[in-house]
């Protein structure tokens, strides 16, 4: 045995023995295992299931014992603050304090939980307290976060890659766009009812930024506009009217948004939360906002910004874990410099894939799926329906309606009872229709009556732009070697065609297919599509971040801040 392999050897006992004396909990083979692998640079890919949340525990507990500072970066708030309890008697044995940054934290409060050495919260949350103490160290006043030596991400994939380009910015109200007022954004939004695609205006894709076309601009010049409009200049009224093309086409409500409150709350399109206190800049939020006819929200002017990308990549140490890494494996590597490594489960998955059900029409499938939900309560099973958007998923709520199926509906219009939905959602008979990833992070407890059953039943509705986000659906059943079984449909009108290709070649795709052939062509079309929206995302990332990087790099040889004077 070489002594590299006796150091791990040791370091997992020690791990093992402290986990039973103060949390009563026998780590497994895998999760010490993958732990170990968390002090190095790398993902982890464990299944659904196999309790990251000791894994990250143990890892943090390891690395703390040599002075470093750990941030723990979970999925939402709840989870941060039910992780740090969950594993604060662990670290309480070596005296090693640990905190949650929630969003209801003051600064002072925030200050306090800083000083543990083990912090649990979301990136963005992080992410906007190190912007503040940009702004506050120009100021000359106290900061609050000191330097993290190490990085552990839970979800990987969703923050590094998904949200990898997602600006932060920090904004000051008092500092409004004049380009914004009612008036403007009201005659914008009219306008852009009366324009055409392709005449007026084109959608550039792979980034979906709306143009005027010259034929648009010409018509939009010599139109009559309302007085209200002459202190504007044309470059801004043109601006304008482009964000109002935007919010009319290409942001829809119940898919990207939800109005909550009179509010405009975006919707993350992977995990299919509420994104709370997000907002879109350049005007775009007051363009849906006045789409909705909601109250218009101040347009702030950003003062400080930072992509989730340059702040990973400003703390010296990283490492994730996530049920699905090794699609965006290169992506890892390249842009983190982080190999993925996958961890076997302890035990062998039991869960089976049942035949793929293809179809032409969305109709034709919703018929399937009642027969499919139908026949999985007859046999006492529990079943969960994954869907793209909240749009999908209450269209066939509505379906089920009609069809007098009790079921329990979860997105973003009810991400405050998440935990309490996902809890439930293993009891016999229960059908509970989400958003492909909510949930995610919470288990689905099987009733011993499921369980003897053949356990829960996942339906992925629809193919999503992601293969892993499917994949990630999939793996909410058969946990830690309970069974359950998985069934993918397919038709002819998805919208992930029409997101691949546009309208005009999603139409022109779906006559192509015969019916003799239908599941080996739809099958595989639907791959090539997944594929072709993998490759399109991470170039739009890889581009988005030269970009920033080249800006940072001019902003910097100006002697200038690149967080704080890009505005």
């Amino acid at each position: 045995m070489t002594t590299s392999t006796m150091t791990t050897s040791q370091s997992s006992r020690t791990k093992s023995v402290a986990a039973q004396e103060q949390l009563g909990i026998t780590p497994r083979p895998c999760q010490l295992a993958a732990a170990e692998l968390l002090e190095g640079r790398c993902v982890v890919e464990m299944q659904t299931g196999e309790g990251k949340t000791l894994v990250a525990g143990l890892a943090a507990w390891q690395i703390a014992q040599s002075g470093r500072r750990i941030f723990i970066a979970t999925a939402n708030d709840y989870l941060a603050m039910r992780d740090a309890a969950a594993m604060e008697p662990l670290y309480q044995s070596l005296r090693i304090d640990c905190g949650a940054i929630v969003s209801s934290l003051s600064r002072s409060q925030r200050g306090a939980v800083y000083q543990s050495a083990i912090v649990y919260g979301t990136i963005r949350e992080l992410g906007f307290d190190v912007l503040r103490d940009a702004l506050s160290r120009r100021r000359g006043e106290p900061t609050i976060v000191p330097t993290i030596d190490q990085l552990i991400v839970d979800e990987a994939d969703s923050v590094l890659v998904d949200e990898a380009t997602t600006p932060l910015v920090i904004s000051d109200p008092a500092r409004v766009h004049t380009a914004s007022s009612p008036a403007l954004l009201q005659w914008a939004a009219q306008q852009s009812t009366q324009l055409r695609f392709g005449d007026d205006f084109e959608i550039h894709l792979p980034s979906g930024g709306v143009a005027l076309t010259d034929r648009g601009l010409a018509r939009i010049i010599h139109r009559e506009m309302p007085v209200e409009l002459n202190s504007f200049t044309m470059p801004q009224i043109l601006q304008s009217l482009e964000r109002a093309i935007d919010a009319l086409l290409r942001w829809q409500r119940d898919v990207h948004y939800v109005v909550r409150d009179d509010q405009i709350v975006l919707v993350d399109e992977y995990t299919g939360r509420a994104a709370a206190g997000k907002t879109l800049g350049d005007g775009l939020h007051q363009a849906i906002e006045t789409k909705e006819g909601v109250p218009l929200s101040l347009p702030a002017h950003g003062i400080a910004r930072m992509t989730i990308q340059e702040l990973v990549n400003q703390i010296p140490r990283a490492c994730g874990l996530t049920a699905t890494a090794c699609e965006d494996a290169a992506e890892f590597r390249r842009v983190y410099g982080l190999s993925v490594k996958r961890i076997a489960p302890h035990v062998a998955s039991k869960q089976r894939t049942l035949r793929p059900q293809f179809c032409q029409t969305q109709a034709q499938k919703r018929e399937l799926i009642v027969a499919d939900i139908r026949a999985m309560q007859s046999a006492g099973r529990s079943v969960l329906i994954g869907t793209r958007t909240i749009l999908r998923s209450n269209s066939l709520a509505a379906i089920l309606r009609d069809a007098n199926i009790n079921h329990v509906v979860l997105n973003a219009h009810q991400s405050q009872d998440e935990a309490s939905i996902v809890a439930m959602a293993g009891q016999a008979g229960r059908v509970t229709v989400a958003t492909n990833m909510a949930g995610r992070g919470t288990d689905i407890e099987l009733s011993d009556h499921v369980r003897a059953a053949g356990g829960l039943h996942v339906i992925v509705s629809e193919p999503h732009a992601a293969a892993r986000i499917d994949r990630q659906l999939a793996g909410r059943c058969a946990r830690q070697g309970d069974p359950g079984t998985v069934r993918h449909f397919f038709a002819a009108d998805d919208e992930l065609f029409e997101v691949a290709y546009g309208a005009s070649d999603a139409l022109r795709i779906a006559n192509s297919f015969s019916k003799t052939r239908l599941a080996s062509q739809l099958q595989f079309q639907a791959k090539l599509a997944q594929r072709t929206l993998r490759i399109r995302a991470a170039a739009v990332r890889q581009a988005l971040a030269t970009s920033e990087a080249q800006f940072a790099a001019d902003i910097k040889d100006l002697g200038l801040d690149p967080h704080l004077d890009r505005f």
